[in-house]
This record gives C-alpha cells, structure tokens and sequence, in this order.
C-alpha cells in the first residue's frame, strides 16, 4: 500500500512545473515558446527569469527529487522503492500531465533524488556545479560537475547496488530526455511551412 502510494505522490511531486509557474509569474510567457522550449530552471535563467526567481526555480526542481525519495525514506520502504522513487519523480517532470506531458530534461530532479542518497556528498558537487553554470551560464557544465562524481562517491562509501545504479543511470535518462527533445523541435521545424 505504501509503496503505490509513494510512487503515486512521486509522479504528482515530478510533475508540478513549478519552474514554469515562475516563469510564467515572472515574464508572462510561456516556457515552452521560448529559447530551447524546455521548461527547466536552465532555459528560464536563459531567457529573463530575474536573478532571484530563477534561483529559486533551480532549487526547487531539484527539491522535488528530494522530496520524493525522502518520503520513501521515511516509511521506512525498502532502498529499491527509493531509488523506484527517484526514476517516477524524474518522470513527472518529463511528463507533467498539467503541461499535456511536455516537460523538462530532469536533470536537477535526478541530481534532488540523488541527494536524498547521498546528501552532504551531493551538497558538494551541487555547490560546484550551480557556481560553474552561474558564472560560465553553460548547464551542460553545472550538470557534469553535479553528476559526474555521484556514482562513484556512491561506490566509495557503500551504498547499495540500485542506488549506485541510479546515479549512474538518472544522468543518461536526463540525456536520452535532452536528445529526444532535440528531435522533436528538428522534427517540428522540418514540418513547418517555409515562410512566405
């Protein structure tokens, strides 16, 4: 019972856009109209969300991986239904149902849920990468500094097997995400009317 429920509130928690909320908030505009149309803190620091606001949308997409595995903590679930949690709420937010399922890459929902495993570890390497993307405004960058080092330190201090996995794995699925959504803007524009 517990564990449909943890998956449930992980896919509600995944999904909440929160970063478009703000952007939306903030500029009038939609996400997903402008830059490279993700809804993710990235693209809204990109393109106008204020210093503070856009901030405040990088940590809460990241709080929401957090959360999630957190609560599947705290019912004392086993690890494997704590990593389950963390691949569900990397998925609410690739395919938010309030945004007719067009989401984000889940890059900093992963490094959230990631954290839930590995926390102070992870405080580090995300201190890193979020002063790498602030100052450089390259996410490719942040995002390696985050993740890069987060399987191995799982490695080194003796977590289990699913949990190395996923910080292995929720890297790649952000990736997959980031090259499907590629595809599919190519797609669109390739089937657009040529301007008259």
């Amino acid at each position: 019972m517990h564990e449909a429920l943890v998956l449930i509130l992980a896919y509600l928690i995944g999904s909440i856009p929160v970063t478009w909320l703000i952007f939306y908030w903030r500029t009038g505009k939609d996400l997903r109209t402008v830059g490279d149309r993700n809804v993710g803190s990235g693209n809204a620091i990109r393109e106008g969300a204020d210093w503070l606001s856009g901030r405040v949308a990088l940590l809460l997409d990241t709080g929401k991986g957090l959360l999630a595995v957190s609560i599947a903590r705290w019912l004392d679930l086993d690890s494997a239904w704590w990593v389950a949690a963390g691949f569900v709420v990397m998925l609410g937010h690739m395919f938010p149902v309030w945004l007719g399922f067009r989401g984000g890459r889940s890059a900093a929902t992963g490094f959230g849920a990631a954290g839930a495993f590995l926390p102070w570890q992870f405080g580090l390497t995300f201190l890193a990468g979020t002063v790498a993307f602030l100052t450089t405004r390259h996410a490719p960058l942040g995002i390696l500094i985050v993740a890069a080092p987060l399987p191995f330190l799982a490695i080194i201090f003796h977590l289990p097997g699913e949990v190395i996995a996923f910080c292995f794995t929720a890297p790649i699925l952000a990736g997959l995400k980031a090259a499907f959504d590629r595809w599919q803007r190519a797609r669109l524009l390739a089937a657009a009317p040529p301007d008259a």
